[in-house]
């Protein structure tokens, strides 16, 4: 199952920034990890798949998700630095659910 969007430049960067942090073993679950201001929030936790979870392998690098995450969220995009305006790597689904934004906190979010 295809549920991964990653350029080559976000593989590199993102191999790159797991080996700063001697992660070794390339099993990476992505999670959410609740609900903001912007939308959603993801997490990634290093994982072995289970029989609910969808896995797909790009540049040795297997991504691990909740079916159920998958279909919620249409897949996930990694964008490199760049790609992310300078702001770091950036995991983000396809599917942005409504009622995101600083709207959502009435006006909390500054």
């Amino acid at each position: 199952m295809k549920f991964m969007t990653i350029s080559e430049e976000a593989v590199t960067e993102f191999k790159s920034f797991l080996a700063e942090n001697n992660i070794d073993k390339f099993n990476i679950r992505i999670n959410l990890a609740g609900f903001g201001c912007s939308g959603p929030a993801f997490n990634i936790t290093v994982e072995d798949p289970t029989d609910e979870d969808a896995v797909e392998t790009i540049a040795d690098v297997n991504f691990i998700a909740k079916k159920e995450l998958i279909e919620e969220f249409g897949g996930f995009i990694i964008l490199s630095t760049e790609e992310n305006e300078g702001m770091g790597l950036s995991l983000r689904p396809v599917i942005q659910p409504e009622g995101g934004g600083c709207s959502g906190c009435h006006g909390g979010c500054h």
